[in-house]
């Protein structure tokens, strides 16, 4: 598997479930996500469900004792790091199928927020993981609660799965499936706006220059969040963007820092044409030596990540930790 999303991959035909279950009432949840993980069950298949704490309760209301067999995530994983919950779905799923053990994903998210960063990174995701988690052969099921979920997130997950299911629970192909590398490459926003002055701005040419801009990063995001490991994520993550823009991109790089709200950006930008980096970083890297980590790691430490590459405008990492 390669850093990067290929798209030819994410079309190959016959590769497993991916789905969106849009619903609007328990009974609709149950009418089509139950069957789906009895299935499994009964299959003598493992599960694991990322899913809120309510949709929890609905399954396990029916499936009874063998709900003890699922293998249920802190409910709170996806909201906080989209990135950490999908690398650790990836995981679960690399694991077993290494060992030969059939396995399916269960998942869903309690993202009410209408923030477009959220929603179009929550979508990002969506859309890489088509790719990313093919080679395991593992059906999976996600699930978009329409009293719960805001309809912008709602209305495009036709875009980002490749199936839908009915309501009787048979897979449908989505007519407004787009594939993974297409749609990263055209939906890698929206940037925020920098504030003038932002609260670090700071210009790096040489990698020489990276520790200093690490002790600066990591003092102005301790004065934002009094937590260390708070401020260790953010130094180390865009720490790896940063070495990114100097070995890949095209020198000077400008690192700008900001707090808004409850939410902390840092944004690296360099002239360099920034060929991939939509599509990098959903998946661990292939190659030795730990060559292709950046983004990788930022995406597992960030709650957002949105990138834009433009042939005049250079390219752009922003980060955001909430």
């Amino acid at each position: 598997m390669t850093e990067c999303i290929d798209g030819t991959t994410a079309r190959r035909a016959g590769g497993p479930l991916h789905a969106a279950v849009v619903y609007d009432s328990d009974d609709a949840l149950l009418d089509r996500a139950a069957p789906f993980v009895r299935a499994g069950l009964d299959g003598g298949e493992e599960i694991l469900a990322v899913v809120p704490a309510q949709v929890q309760v609905v399954l396990r209301s029916v499936l009874g004792g063998d709900g003890d067999r699922v293998h249920w995530r802190d409910p709170d994983l996806a909201h906080r790091r989209t990135g950490a919950a999908y690398e650790d779905c990836r995981t679960f799923l690399a694991d077993r199928h290494a060992d030969g053990r059939p396995t399916r994903l269960l998942t869903g998210n309690d993202l009410d927020s209408t923030a477009p960063d959220r929603l179009t990174a929550y979508l990002r995701y969506e859309a890489a993981s088509t790719a990313v988690f093919r080679p395991y052969g593992s059906p999976w099921v996600c699930l978009y609660d329409r009293r719960r979920h805001p309809a912008e997130l709602v209305d495009h997950v036709g875009e980002v799965h490749p199936q839908l299911l009915a309501t009787d629970g048979r897979p449908v192909e989505s007519a407004e499936y787009v594939e993974p590398s297409r749609y990263l490459e055209t939906h890698d926003g929206p940037l925020s706006t920098v504030p003038d002055p932002a609260g670090l701005d700071l210009v790096i040419t040489t990698p020489d220059e990276l520790r200093a801009v690490r002790h600066r990063l990591r003092d102005h995001a301790s004065s934002a969040d009094h937590r260390p490991c708070a401020a260790e994520r953010v130094t180390v993550a865009a720490h790896e963007v940063i070495g990114n823009a100097l070995r890949h991109g095209r020198p000077p790089c400008r690192v700008r820092a900001w707090r808004s709200s409850d939410v902390f950006h840092v944004r690296v930008d360099d002239r360099g044409p920034g060929a991939g980096v939509a599509t990098a970083g959903y998946g661990p890297p292939a190659t030795a030596a730990g060559r292709g980590m950046g983004l990788w790691v930022a995406r597992q430490l960030s709650d957002v990540v949105h990138t834009r590459a433009h042939p005049a405008l250079g390219t752009t990492v922003e980060l955001q930790f909430r």
